[in-house]
């Protein structure tokens, strides 16, 4: 009886062992050294081996194990998947799979293109074309008109040939110079050179008065000469504003002196002429005089760059 019961015990012993070693693995660690046993008690810091002679080794963290060690775990132990996944490298098959995206192509209509044999034509077949070139075109007939009246030429003028020839017209009038218009008593003495006439003043005497005498004649005379017109002509005076404030502070002042009150001042500038007994104030480019319209008065900015002459003369004259 003891006989056969040691035979069982055997027995037994002999097939618990062989499933031990069945079971039994080798583990190879990162620092080149191998652990065999089985892979007992996983948790998050690692897990125990069990050697083949009983023993335990002491507890060994999943950094320690290369990557077929911790592939060989999930293998054996499924419950140390959770642990042991954190530490897993990805193939880079398995990672390029992963990285590639799926694009899917769906049907969307799509805006035709256009002609390539349509040329300029294309450009009058949308709305908003034309809107954009009906603006432009009415900007450059504006540009005219004002570079009419900026150049001194007539504004009518120069805004129908900018209607006529768009963008090109306004530029030739924008490049020429100021028109300069002349005055009636330029113009009448050109009018008497070219006829070859001379102006002679004449005396008449009314038969019933007498001749005026040696002394009477000097007083005209001298009259005349006071009556003087003084001249200021562009090319022989720089008209700025020490010019103004120097040889015309007596108009500068709210009531002109005794020196001014019987004259005034003739200003001729590309934009027009302009007769005043007083000058509102001088900028650092310009002079804003006092003209009369009608019952009033009103404040006229003549730039220096266009000034061309400058007149004292008496009142009326």
């Amino acid at each position: 009886m003891i006989r056969r019961f040691a035979l069982v015990l055997a027995v037994v012993v002999l097939s618990v062992g062989a499933v031990l070693c069945a079971r039994a693995a080798t583990f190879a660690l990162t620092d080149g050294t191998t652990l065999e046993g089985d892979p007992i008690s996983p948790n998050a810091q690692g897990l125990v081996v069990r050697k083949a002679d009983g023993s335990f080794a002491n507890r060994v963290g999943w950094t320690n194990f290369t990557q077929e060690a911790l592939k060989e775990f999930v293998k054996l132990q499924p419950k140390s998947k959770a642990f042991v996944e954190p530490y897993l490298e990805e193939d880079e098959a398995d990672a390029e799979k992963a990285a590639a995206p799926v694009i899917k192509l769906k049907d969307h209509p799509r805006m035709e293109r256009p002609d390539p044999k349509a040329g300029m034509g294309s450009l009058f077949s949308s709305t908003l074309t034309l809107v954009l070139l009906l603006l432009v075109y009415a900007g450059n007939i504006y540009a005219g008109f004002e570079i009419g009246i900026f150049r001194n030429y007539h504004p009518g003028m120069v805004a129908g040939i900018a209607a006529v020839a768009p963008v090109i017209g306004p530029v030739i009038f924008l490049c020429l110079p100021t028109r300069i218009q002349k005055s009636l008593d330029e113009l009448g003495a050109e009018s008497m050179a070219e006829h070859g006439g001379e102006v002679t003043q004449l005396s008449y005497v009314h038969p019933g008065s007498k001749a005026p005498t040696p002394e009477e004649q000097a007083a005209q005379e001298a009259a005349a000469a006071q009556a003087q017109v003084t001249v200021y002509q562009r090319g022989k005076t720089t008209f700025n504003r020490r010019f103004f404030e120097t040889k015309f502070s007596g108009f500068l002042k709210a009531v002109p002196g005794d020196a001014e009150k019987d004259k005034e001042i003739y200003v001729k500038s590309a934009r027009g002429e302009y007769v005043t007994t007083h000058l509102t104030r001088v900028e650092a480019n310009e002079v804003i005089v006092q003209v009369q319209k009608g019952g009033a008065t009103a404040d006229v900015i003549v730039p220096f760059g266009e000034i061309v002459e400058i007149q004292v003369r008496p009142r009326g004259s």
